[in-house]
């Protein structure tokens, strides 16, 4: 059952990754607009000769500025004509978004004969400006560093905590970009998409191994975005917590979408109708589970991924029943998982349903047998398969007073008993060692 959990998970973030986190590296990227030079400044202070000037500008949103200071020149003697050219002249605010936010912008001037502008660079303003430009650079380790010493400095921080959050986004990184977007309370727009991807990303992971938070990131995904990836991670963690009907709706929401369009990967549909599938099994829904094993067949005809989780949820059921001592429904759930198609599902299933037989009032020895071999055919050397048999040989070799059968039993039994030291199992060893000693080998 491990195995099968891990083949859901790998599903789940597999569709996650075939989404895709370029749309919100590029709405980042694209939300940030530099300061920019309306019109150049004038002078009536003379220079020294050739050189060059770099000024630090702090434009504001309004679009008034005021001039820092001198970041490098070449010449002393230019720097009196540079300010006064800076302080003239006329500057459009950076952007994020549709929004002006403060800025530098920083300006460079070259002397000689005449003033030429030879390049400016804007950065977005204010103490955390530094950390903005590494992002853009693609600094993002520096940048995550900056960010975290800022923050023991100023725990916190909105801003900080969002610069630190799409620095472990751009990293791949994401639970600790879901961490540091979960503390701040509004998100701001140029963060949106990717703090809703980190938090799906995040929550499809956690689905079974922590569905409360599961859930709770997945709603604050699709509360940021409501895109079929955040859909998608609501239907994944609503699953988590077996509400199934919420998690069909989500699910089918997502999927509704993601399949009108052509450019949606295969990984990402197989992802999709595999947890439907699920759902729809746990809710009882068998028409719509086996509309869904048919295209996961069309879609994934050599993986069929739908034999794996048809498999494994009567499996589940089979092992359930058999606990709560009803053989007959037992049975009847595990030759339905071993029917789906999935081998190493179908051995489990095959071996379990030896031992319900072992352990009712009066075993048919016969069937033990019939079921240990067919799981034996799949895997040979499988300890647990190799025990059922030697039980059902030595039943009827009891039934039959049959030496031989008793002795082929042994045989297989100790066949077991090795198989099982190898493996380490030490449960199974004990039983099987319990076993022989009651046939006398």
């Amino acid at each position: 059952m491990k195995r099968l959990r891990l083949v859901a998970a790998t599903l789940a973030f597999a569709a996650l990754a075939a989404l895709g986190s370029l749309p919100a590296r590029a709405q980042y990227s694209s939300e940030f607009t530099p300061a920019k030079l309306i019109k150049q400044g004038t002078t009536t202070t003379p220079w020294a000769g050739p050189g060059l000037v770099v000024l630090q500008v702090e434009v504001f949103p309004d679009g008034s500025f005021h001039v820092m200071k001198v970041i490098r020149t070449t010449n002393k003697g230019d720097i009196a004509a540079a300010l006064e050219i800076a302080k003239t002249s006329t500057y459009r605010p950076a952007h994020r978004g549709d929004k002006p936010i403060q800025a530098f912008y920083d300006y460079t001037l070259k002397f000689g004969k005449s003033v030429v502008r030879s390049g400016a660079q804007g950065v977005v303003g204010g103490k955390l400006g530094h950390i903005d430009a590494l992002i853009h650079a693609g600094k993002y380790a520096d940048a995550k560093q900056a960010a975290g010493a800022y923050l023991l400095a100023h725990p916190g921080d909105a801003l900080a905590l969002e610069y630190l959050g799409i620095a472990d986004y751009f990293s791949s990184d994401y639970p600790s970009a879901a961490q540091a977007f979960d503390k701040v309370s509004t998100i701001g727009a140029p963060f949106k998409e990717a703090a809703a991807q980190s938090f799906a990303a995040v929550s499809v992971q956690q689905a079974a191994s922590d569905p409360d938070r599961a859930l709770a990131y997945a709603q604050k995904a699709y509360a940021l975005d409501s895109s079929p990836n955040s859909l998608y991670a609501l239907g994944v963690a609503e699953f988590g917590m077996k509400q199934y009907a919420q998690s069909i709706a989500s699910l089918q929401k997502a999927r509704g979408i993601l399949f009108a369009q052509k450019s949606t990967p295969t990984a990402t549909k197989v992802a999709i109708d595999s947890h439907l599938l699920q759902a729809y099994l746990q809710s009882g829904d068998s028409a719509n589970a086996n509309a869904m094993l048919a295209e996961l067949k069309s879609l994934d005809p050599t993986g069929n991924p739908g034999a794996q989780f048809v498999g494994a949820f009567y499996l589940q059921q089979g092992v359930a029943a058999a606990k709560a001592m009803k053989p007959v429904e037992a049975l009847a759930a595990l030759d339905k998982a071993a029917a789906a198609g999935d081998p190493k599902i179908s051995e489990a299933a095959y071996t379990q349903a030896a031992f319900v037989i072992i352990q009712t009032k009066s075993p048919d020895y016969t069937r033990v047998q019939s079921y240990a071999k067919k799981a034996l055919a799949i895997d040979p050397n499988d300890p647990e398969a190799l025990f059922a048999r030697g039980v059902g040989e030595a039943g009827v070799g009891v039934v039959y007073h049959r030496a031989d059968l008793t002795d082929r039993a042994k045989a297989t039994l100790k066949k077991a008993l090795a198989l099982a030291k190898a493996g380490s199992n030490a449960a199974l060893v004990l039983q099987i060692q319990n076993f022989l000693k009651h046939l006398g080998g």
